[in-house]
């Protein structure tokens, strides 16, 4: 398949490459918390030690993305596609040889910053190759990055057990395989990047850029990833410490959790292509709210059902919230996938740390009801983001 596309009609090719990106460079960014028990053991860390190198990951991967979005903003870098991709597999090819804890930390820092580059102007290629299907193209994207974090840990369980810390040097051969096929599409998005330039004001007609309503829209991202990542991991402490169920069955919890959030993920912006981006931002926080609310109250197949489908309604907005900050600031494509993406994943480490403090003051039962409240809240908000427009069945944005 060429790298064509017109108006209306995605570049699939380009899209798939992007999507095989994500994930292989989440893959290997997932991997630091998952090895936390081996390099404990290899370098006998402390457990403060082992909460910095998270911290470390976390700063540099996700609060640094909007800083390089708004820098490739006013000149795209298409080599940061394959560049970013090596970076990450260099540095966590590199961990098991790490000889002190301050190398890990600037090997744990590299890959952050390789990460950090990556994302914005992958979600730049994702828009760019979109065609009229914004929120289908941003899905195909993200859902690679969901599909990464859920394989990484089944990674250290089965290659990292046997090889020892050792075998992360294996971890070059993804990253030169990402590498290799983000650089085919350099040429590809250097033309097109440098093309679309000249129609920003056009883009700027169709989208606002309303400052205000990209606040708003933070906030509810900020909440989705608040009640997302507290519940991703406290949900197994909730079954097994109130419920007293298995640690097997909890965590068979925490799975159906996440695995439904990927396909909401990849649901949601085809979904929000014919009813509009806020439209179903507020078909997602208010839906999750009944289930949210009954989750401390359901037991059994309905506890399974009930996580099922709160994981999958409250992370159908993931790649919608990424287009519709887009739309709102049309020029600023590269910073406000950095606020969308970077911000999910540093207010979600945010958000868990938030919970544990709750939970050790009051309980890990009142926290799961406190996380509950929040989808709510973010229905709320939503009500006051602007008005958007959804794709007729032409691909054509509808007229109202």
């Amino acid at each position: 398949m060429e790298l064509e596309s017109t108006a209306r009609q995605p570049v699939w090719k380009a899209l798939w490459i992007v999507s095989l990106g994500h994930f292989l460079n989440d893959v290997m960014t997932t991997l630091v918390p998952s090895l936390l028990p081996l390099f404990q053991s290899h370098l006998g860390l402390t457990y403060v030690e082992l909460g910095v190198l998270v911290l470390v990951a976390y700063v540099t991967s996700s609060l640094i993305q909007p800083v390089i979005g708004a820098w490739t903003d006013r000149r795209p870098r298409p080599w940061l596609l394959p560049a970013g991709v090596f970076a990450v597999g260099a540095g966590v090819a590199a961990l098991g040889y790490a000889p002190s804890y301050t190398w890990l930390l600037v090997l744990v820092a590299l890959m952050g910053v390789g990460s950090a580059a990556f994302h914005p102007e992958a979600s730049r290629a994702a828009h760019l190759a979109s065609g009229a299907k914004k929120g289908t193209a941003q899905s195909v994207f993200q859902v690679g990055g969901n599909a990464g974090q859920a394989v990484a840990p089944l990674i250290v369980g089965t290659f990292f057990v046997w090889t020892g810390l050792r075998g992360s040097v294996w971890m070059l051969v993804p990253a030169l395989i990402a590498a290799g096929a983000l650089a085919t599409l350099v040429p590809w998005y250097r033309e097109r990047a440098f093309t679309v330039r000249s129609r920003r004001e056009d883009n700027r007609s169709e989208g606002g850029g309303r400052a205000s309503g990209l606040v708003l829209l933070l906030l509810v991202v900020t909440l989705r990833s608040w009640t997302h990542a507290g519940l991703s991991g406290f949900l197994p402490l909730y079954y097994v410490n109130v419920r007293g169920v298995s640690t097997s069955v909890a965590e068979l919890y925490a799975f159906l959790f996440l695995m439904a959030g990927a396909l909401g993920t990849f649901f949601g912006g085809p979904l929000s292509d014919r009813l509009g981006k806020k439209r179903l931002i507020l078909l997602s926080t208010a839906g999750a709210v009944p289930f949210s609310l009954a989750l401390p109250y359901v037991h059994g197949v309905w506890a399974a059902l009930d996580v099922v489908l709160l994981g999958f309604i409250v992370l159908s907005t993931f790649a919608v919230t990424v287009v519709f900050g887009q739309q709102l600031m049309p020029g600023r494509i590269g910073m406000v996938s950095g606020l969308m993406i970077g911000l999910a994943v540093g207010m979600g480490g945010v958000g868990a740390s938030l919970a544990g403090y709750a939970a050790d003051h009051i309980g890990i039962a009142a926290t799961i009801e406190a996380l509950a409240v929040l989808p709510l809240i973010s229905a709320v908000l939503a009500l006051g983001l602007p008005e958007d427009r959804p794709l007729s069945p032409s691909g054509r944005p509808a007229v109202r």
